[in-house]
């Protein structure tokens, strides 16, 4: 009897260390690692494949600096208790290409991942790619020079992207967020020089699933020179629930939104979206600013600046819902102000929509003055028209509000810093600024970076020392470029001459 409960012991021991939760990890990829070193706290590989495969519930992988050959698809399945963390070291952590002829990188059926600061490069497809995933996070990523897309979900719900760079996808998106997936926030990226669109929303009803994007923040990113081969800034089809705020759209060689639906029943045409403080500028493009579909209903377009080459319209409505289709306290500009509004094909002036439909009764025609558009700079001029013309926030509710069935919208509104694209409080003078850019504080305010009540040159080694402390402070960013680094203080030293 002793023995066997000497041997029942020793089990019930062995299985407690078998089942007992393991604890997390920190593990290496390195130049110069070892793929067959142990799955053990420290080891250090040298291949993403082996990599990858050793990660579990709670890890964290630190990718040092280097190039590492792609082209993996990846399992991973983290915990909201226990997410993984795949972390590199900057923009010199590099995944480049894909020898699978896909990806640079693919998660398949993962969940609760966060991948940060890795560049992902020449993928056949996508630099990054995650199917039949769930709460995955990209961050401070860099997406070039790849086949299709920057970064490419399908059937994806909780996404986040936020603060990365996606550019020069030869065929199609910076971003791709497609296939139904719910709960999504695409956040401070900088999208550049795609060949489609700078971000592509599709609930793809042929793909399955109900056939709709629901519940989307898209704020604050930079979308520029993308849609050589067609395609908007931020283009919206199948989309329930989306809420569109702050984002600089300027110089790409299509639309700026669109609001539309390709295929699919009725239940799965886009409704319910909200384009506000947005700043859209074009240079020379023969589409329309906005564009609001046939099947598109209640969609709000209010506060924002929106720039149409001549001959182009500001606000294109196609919709046949009408009615639901509510615009104010913009400011439009074209060099042809008798075309700023398009409606079911038919150019009018803006004055014939606003007897219409009642729409756009504050909103005004005017220059709205940049700063320097040609280079990127888009903060206003001291007179500028767009100055406290945006839309307040209780007449922003009282539009959702008319339009029912919005409740998700107002609670964003409600939960959301009311603030510009560089994270600047809104408003700052006697109402909001229209646009993406909140410009109404004093000059002392704005440029006596050392405090000691003074502006002038002197002021620009304390813009140095802000830089150097946080880099990641937007009220640093003369020169509205999305980054915050050396060349705002030559922005700032031209900003003073000016003055």
């Amino acid at each position: 009897m002793p023995g066997k409960i000497r041997h029942l012991s020793q089990a019930l021991l062995i299985m407690a260390v078998f089942c007992a939760p393991l604890a997390a990890r920190t593990l290496y990829l390195a130049p110069g690692g070892d793929d067959s070193a142990p799955f053990a706290d420290g080891a250090v590989f040298a291949s993403i494949f082996r990599a990858l495969d050793s990660l579990a519930a709670g890890d964290t992988l630190i990718v040092r600096k280097g190039t590492y050959r792609g082209g993996l698809i990846a399992t991973l399945q983290g915990t909201a208790e226990k997410p993984i963390l795949i972390r590199g070291e900057g923009a010199a952590t590099v995944l480049d290409s894909s020898r699978n002829k896909l990806d640079a990188l693919r998660l398949d059926h993962s969940s609760y991942v966060t991948v940060e600061n890795m560049s992902f490069l020449h993928g056949n497809r996508a630099g990054l790619c995650l199917i039949n995933c769930n709460h995955i996070t990209v961050t401070g990523c860099r997406m070039g020079d790849n086949g299709k897309w920057g970064i490419l979900t399908g059937f994806v719900d909780d996404f986040r992207a936020e603060g990365n760079e996606c550019w020069g996808s030869r065929d199609e998106h910076g971003i791709y967020h497609s296939n139904s997936g719910d709960r999504f926030v695409i956040r401070g990226n900088y999208i550049h020089d795609n060949s489609g669109n700078g971000i592509h929303l599709n609930g793809d009803p042929e793909m399955g699933g109900d056939g709709v994007m629901n519940f989307g923040l898209v704020e604050n990113n930079i979308i520029t020179r993308n849609g050589n081969a067609g395609g908007a800034g931020i283009n919206m089809t199948h989309v329930h629930d989306m809420l569109v705020r702050n984002n600089l759209i300027w110089n790409n060689f299509a639309g700026g939104f669109t609001v539309y639906q390709d295929n699919g029943g009725d239940e799965q045409s886009s409704q319910r979206v909200l384009i506000t403080g947005n700043t859209v500028w074009f240079r020379s493009n023969d589409r329309n600013v906005v564009n609001i579909a046939a099947t598109s209903r209640k969609v709000v377009v209010a506060g924002n600046i929106l720039v149409a080459a001549s001959r182009s319209a500001t606000l294109q409505v196609d919709s046949d819902h009408l009615s639901t289709i509510l615009s104010d306290w913009n400011v439009h500009w074209s060099a042809d102000t008798t075309t700023l509004v398009s409606v079911k094909d038919r150019s009018e002036k803006l004055s014939a929509w606003v007897r219409a439909t009642g729409n756009d009764t504050h909103s005004k025609i005017a220059d709205p003055l940049f700063v320097r558009p040609d280079s990127g700079n888009f903060n206003l001029e001291a007179a500028s028209p767009a100055l406290d013309a945006g839309v307040p926030r209780d007449s922003l509710r009282a539009m959702l509000v008319r339009l029912e069935g919005c409740e998700w919208m107002l609670a964003q509104l409600d939960s959301l810093p009311e603030e510009d694209i560089r994270g600047t409080w809104r408003p700052v003078g006697a109402g909001p600024d229209a646009g993406a850019y909140e410009m109404g504080f004093s000059d002392s305010q704005r440029f006596d970076l050392d405090g000691n009540g003074l502006i002038g040159r002197a002021d620009t080694p304390a813009l140095v020392r802000l830089i150097g402390r946080d880099p990641a402070d937007r009220r640093c960013d003369f020169n509205a470029d999305g980054r915050v680094d050396i060349l705002d203080a030559l922005d700032f030293l031209l900003a003073l001459a000016a003055r």
